[in-house]
């Protein structure tokens, strides 16, 4: 009996998967107000569309995350996003540096961190995220997981810049004084080990510096589906919905740069936003 006990541990021992890796499945949409009203304000007028623009217009860009609990990602891009051409392919290594490449072109590029500019890091220095969610006991099975939904705030105060005071009171008004992200989060209690991981991809850099990524470590779940609404985009909604979660052993090697690529400065599109 104590010899069959052992051996069923040993076999479950053997055949879990040690060292898996997670690979989430999503689409990310921005989608314009949906009464198809246009924004009176500048910021809405300009950023509004390039975001859409940025995400793949209105049919959205679709993303593989393949995640290492070392800190390792791997993001595949089906259609173009940020200006990078469709198929591109983001990794992110441990050390949090990280390269893009085009394995149809066989190029590859470094990616452009904000955050490298001392100004942008100083800048981003002086805010003072507050993130707050509720859970509201409403459930919803989303991509096979019975998932909760928590509504989630973000705010965010902007210093004034020196010089503004100096400016026409019309101009004044047109400056942010704070972000504020409003949203929803269904959230299943399932793959906690990777959600450090996960919140440095979807919230890299800058993001990060306004509390995005706190926002993300703080639901204690995986987010199978969210949708996000900002202040300065009245209107406009971001929504991410994941469709396929699994949990496997790839080779290490899907984390590295194919050897013989090309380098080429890292392609950002006409008026399109970069990616971190």
């Amino acid at each position: 009996m104590r010899r069959s006990v052992a051996a069923v541990v040993v076999f479950a021992l053997c055949t879990a998967p040690l060292g898996a890796e997670l690979k989430v499945t999503s689409k990310v949409v921005a989608r314009p107000p949906a009464d198809g009203s246009t924004s009176t304000d500048l910021i809405g007028a300009l950023v509004g569309p390039m975001i859409t623009e940025m995400f793949g217009g209105t049919e959205g860009v679709e993303m593989t995350i393949t995640m290492h609990e070392d800190g390792r990602t791997r993001t595949d891009y089906v259609g173009a996003f940020a200006g990078m051409p469709a198929g591109a392919v983001v990794i992110v290594r441990a050390d949090g540096s990280s390269v893009g490449f085009d394995a149809k072109a066989q190029t590859w590029w470094k990616m452009v961190n904000p955050m490298d500019d001392p100004g942008t890091a100083a800048g981003l220095a002086q805010l003072k995220p507050v993130v707050s969610n509720q859970r509201t006991g409403e459930f919803a099975t989303i991509a096979g997981f019975k998932a909760e939904r928590v509504s989630v705030t973000m705010q965010t105060d902007i210093p004034m810049q020196p010089g503004a005071q100096q400016l026409p009171p019309q101009m004044q008004a047109m400056i942010p004084k704070e972000i504020r992200v409003d949203g929803d989060a269904w959230v299943a209690p399932v793959h906690v080990k990777y959600m450090k991981t996960m919140a440095k991809v979807i919230a890299p850099g800058p993001l990060a510096g306004v509390g995005l990524d706190k926002l993300f470590n703080d639901l204690l779940g995986l987010s199978v589906r969210m949708v996000m609404r900002l202040n300065i985009l009245k209107g406009w909604e971001l929504e991410t919905l994941v469709s396929k979660v699994v949990e496997e052993d790839v080779p290490d090697t899907v984390f590295d740069l194919p050897a013989g690529y090309k380098e080429i400065p890292m392609p950002t599109g006409s008026g399109k936003l970069p990616a971190v």
